[in-house]
C-alpha cells in the first residue's frame, strides 16, 4: 500500500464522520480523515474568539446517562481527555402564560428524587379534571416497549399524540419546548417512532449535555484517535470528487491531491454525496431519485449576544407558550414571510456551565429560533427572524438591551458554507439530517451503505438515534461497525 492509500477514507470530521473514523482507526484500520475546516465538529464546531468559547448556535444534547459521546471515548480511552456537564436547568424552561407573562419553569423540591407532575401542570395552567390525560400520554411514552415503538414508523408524533387529545399546554409543552428542540422539524412531519424513542431517553435518562470547551471537543477528540493510532487527518482539505471505476469506488479527489482506498465514508451528507461528489450517472435512475425526494430538517437561524456583564442566569432553557410549536403549515407561511406572533426560542449561555467560555465578569448569549435551511438565504431574508429573536429575548430578559457590546446575527447561510454543500432547494443549511421524518425515520431510514460497492454514508442522515450531535454519533458507532466488517470479508475473502 503507497503512502496515499488508505483501507478507509472518510469524509467530514462532524460527530458522525470522527467518531467513525477515530473508531476504525482504533480498530487497525489505515484511516484517513479530511476535513475542509480547520477542525472538527461540524455544526457543531466550538469557536475561540475573543475570550469566549462558543458553537456556531444552541447545540443542547440528550441523553446525559449512558450516552453516545461515553461510549466512544471509553473505547479509543480517551474518556479523561474531555469534561462532560450536566448544568442545573432550573428555570431554564420559561412559558408564557395566558397573562402574557413569562413564567420560569418552578425548581424541583430539594428534598425530592422527582418533579411533582403537579408543580407542571401548575405552572402550565392545566386544569385538574384534564391532567389525567397528560399524565396518561407522558407514562405510555416513557414506558412504550421497543416492539412497539417500530411500529409508529408511518404516522407523525403529532398524529400518535392525537389519540390523547391533551391539553392545549401540555401539548405546547411536550412539542414545543422539548420535541421542537430536539428535531428542528415540525411534529407533523417527525416518525412518530423518532419521536417516542428521543423522548423517552429524555425522561429516562436526562438532557441537556454539555462539554468544558464547547461540545465540539468531543468530536475534536475522536478526529485525534485517528492519528494517535496510526491513521492521518488533514485539515483544511476539500474533497471535490468521490472517485468511482467499474462501479466501484476507489479514493477521492482533493484540493490537496488524490488519495485511494477502496472504502469511502461520508459524513458530508448523502444528497451532496451521490449529487455532486459521486455524480448522478453513478447510479441508478430511481435512487437518484429517491435521494432527491428527501428532506432535510429546519435550519436553527438567531443571534449572539455578547453582554458587558453577566445577566443570564440560567444555563440553557427554551422559552415557549401554548402556541409557539410549529407545524408544516405554520413554518411554510412564516418562510414566505409570515412570522407568528409566538414563536419558541431556544437560549444558551456557555459560561453558565463552563466559567472559561467568558471573559470574568461578561457573557455570551446564543438564541436560535427555527428558520429556512436554505444555504442562500439573504440578510433581507433573515432580518425577521432576528428581530423575532430580540424581541422575544428583550422581553423575557429586559436588562439585556442594556449591556449588549456585540450582536452578531448568523443564518443557515453561514451553516451551510461551514458544512454543508448546497445541492436541492431548501437544503444545505439545515440544523440535523433526514433520518428523522415519516417515511425517512425509524426503521425506513436510509441505508447507510450505498448502492456503489464501498461506498458509506455516517451522521445524522443514516444510522442513528438521538438528539442531533448525539444523533451523529450514535450513527458513528453502527457506521464503524458495519465498514470494520465489510473490510474484514473483503480481505478475508479476496
Amino acid at each position: 500500500m503507497t503512502q496515499d492509500s488508505y483501507d478507509v477514507i472518510v469524509i467530514g470530521a462532524g460527530f458522525g464522520g470522527s467518531a467513525c473514523a477515530g473508531l476504525l482507526a482504533k480498530r487497525g484500520l489505515k484511516t484517513l480523515l479530511v476535513e475542509k475546516n480547520s477542525k472538527a465538529g461540524g455544526k457543531a464546531m466550538a469557536f475561540s474568539k475573543k475570550g469566549y468559547t462558543y458553537t456556531p448556535w444552541v447545540v443542547i444534547t440528550a441523553p446525559v446517562q449512558d450516552n453516545s459521546f461515553e461510549q466512544v471515548l471509553n473505547e479509543l480511552g480517551m474518556a479523561d481527555r474531555v469534561e462532560l456537564v450536566t448544568p442545573d436547568p432550573s428555570g431554564g424552561a420559561i412559558f408564557k402564560n395566558s397573562k402574557g407573562e413569562y413564567v420560569p419553569m418552578p425548581a424541583m423540591p430539594a428534598d425530592s428524587g422527582v418533579m411533582d407532575p403537579n408543580l407542571i401542570f401548575d405552572w402550565l395552567e392545566i386544569p385538574g379534571e384534564e391532567r389525567e390525560t397528560a399524565l396518561i400520554a407522558l407514562t405510555e411514552i416513557t414506558l412504550m416497549p421497543p416492539d412497539d415503538i417500530a411500529k409508529q414508523d408511518n404516522i407523525s408524533f403529532a398524529d400518535f399524540l392525537a389519540k390523547y387529545n391533551l391539553p392545549k399546554a401540555a401539548y405546547g409543552y411536550l412539542v414545543g419546548s422539548i420535541h421542537d428542540a430536539c428535531f428542528v422539524a415540525p411534529a407533523d412531519a417527525v416518525a412518530a417512532s423518532e419521536g417516542i424513542q428521543v423522548l423517552q431517553s429524555i425522561f429516562l435518562r436526562s438532557g441537556g449535555l454539555f462539554a468544558k470547551g464547547g461540545i465540539g471537543k468531543v468530536a475534536e477528540t475522536f478526529a485525534k484517535a485517528v492519528e494517535e493510532n496510526g491513521g492521518k487527518v488533514m485539515y483544511r482539505t476539500k474533497t471535490e470528487k468521490i472517485t468511482i471505476e467499474a462501479g466501484k469506488v476507489t479514493g477521492v479527489i482533493t484540493n490537496k491531491g488524490r488519495f485511494k482506498a477502496p472504502i469511502v465514508v461520508s459524513n458530508a451528507g448523502i444528497q451532496p454525496t451521490v449529487l455532486k461528489l459521486v455524480g448522478e450517472e453513478h447510479f441508478d435512475r430511481r435512487y437518484v431519485s429517491y435521494v432527491k425526494d428527501l428532506v432535510p430538517s429546519l435550519g436553527l437561524p438567531g443571534v449572539r449576544y455578547f453582554l458587558d456583564q453577566k445577566v443570564i442566569g440560567q444555563p440553557f432553557g427554551t422559552i415557549f407558550s401554548t402556541d409557539s410549536y410549529w407545524t408544516m403549515e405554520k413554518i411554510n407561511k412564516a418562510c414566505a414571510g409570515n412570522i407568528p406572533e409566538d414563536i419558541a426560542v431556544l437560549y444558551e449561555v456557555p459560561s453558565n456551565y463552563d466559567e472559561t467560555a467568558a471573559p470574568p465578569g461578561r457573557q455570551i448569549v446564543l438564541v436560535s429560533v427555527w428558520g429556512p435551511a436554505d444555504g442562500r438565504s439573504s440578510i433581507k431574508d433573515m432580518k425577521p427572524w432576528w428581530d423575532k429573536c430580540d424581541e422575544i429575548m428583550f422581553k423575557v430578559f429586559p436588562q439585556m438591551q442594556d449591556h449588549i457590546e456585540r450582536r452578531e446575527p448568523y443564518s443557515s447561510r453561514e451553516i451551510s458554507a461551514l458544512t454543508r454543500e448546497k445541492v436541492l432547494p431548501n437544503q444545505g443549511g439545515e440544523c440535523i439530517g433526514l433520518g428523522q421524518l415519516v417515511g425517512q425515520g425509524g426503521g425506513q431510514k436510509p441505508s447507510v451503505k450505498g448502492p456503489i460497492q464501498g461506498l458509506f454514508f455516517v451522521g445524522c442522515d443514516a444510522g442513528g438515534y438521538g438528539v442531533g450531535t448525539q444523533q451523529a454519533t450514535d450513527s458513528g458507532i453502527n457506521v464503524a461497525n458495519v465498514v470494520q466488517r465489510y473490510h474484514l470479508m473483503h480481505t478475508a475473502l479476496q
